[in-house]
């Protein structure tokens, strides 16, 4: 899927893939994380410098879950004050979720590409580009990749409470620029 936006007079895409897990080992995982899914998405800004450093903020719902979404840090930085997951200039997100459990299992990620306007407020995230993937898990633990679909402002809206909840140093713009994304 490839995902086109603009902020402040810049123009970018996201591609998005998501795909079986064919090779584990490969990719930092253990063999039985074979079929599971991989998600990777690129970015492609026009802004340079400063005003392209973009940040992805992913939230999960917890497999066996029908509760809220909950961050999703990179293992390494779960102690972060900061609510991403991948930072940079034009960062990649790679994720690639390990089985939980056996039995039926709906996972499923709500991820965000998001911008903070530096000469706005430098705590300040305004999402760029919303989509969710996932899976499912039969009770036979077949696995069926979720179709990447298209968040919304109201997606990116229902999280604010939380984020801001979980990082109050920071602020949480409105979903509306997600209504700008083709």
């Amino acid at each position: 899927m490839e995902i086109r936006f603009d902020f402040d007079d810049e123009h970018g895409r996201v591609s998005v893939d998501v795909a079986p897990n064919v090779d584990p080992v490969a990719i930092g995982k253990s063999e039985r994380e074979v079929g599971m899914p991989v998600c990777t998405a690129t970015v492609d800004f026009s802004a340079r410098g400063y005003r392209s450093l973009l940040g992805w903020v992913q939230l999960v719902r917890e497999p066996g879950t029908t509760g809220p979404f909950e961050i999703d840090p990179f293992d390494l930085f779960a102690d972060s004050t900061a609510p991403f997951a991948w930072y940079g200039f034009n960062p990649v997100l790679f994720d690639a979720p390990s089985r939980w459990r056996s039995g039926v299992v709906q996972w499923q990620a709500h991820t965000f590409l998001t911008i903070g306007p530096w000469d706005v407020d430098r705590r300040l995230v305004v999402p760029l580009v919303g989509f969710a993937w996932g899976y499912e898990q039969d009770p036979e633990d077949r696995l069926r990749l979720s179709p990447v679909r298209l968040l919304g402002p109201t997606d990116w809206d229902g999280h604010r409470r939380y984020l801001a909840d979980r990082y109050p140093t920071w602020r949480f713009g409105d979903g509306s620029p997600l209504a700008g994304q083709h």
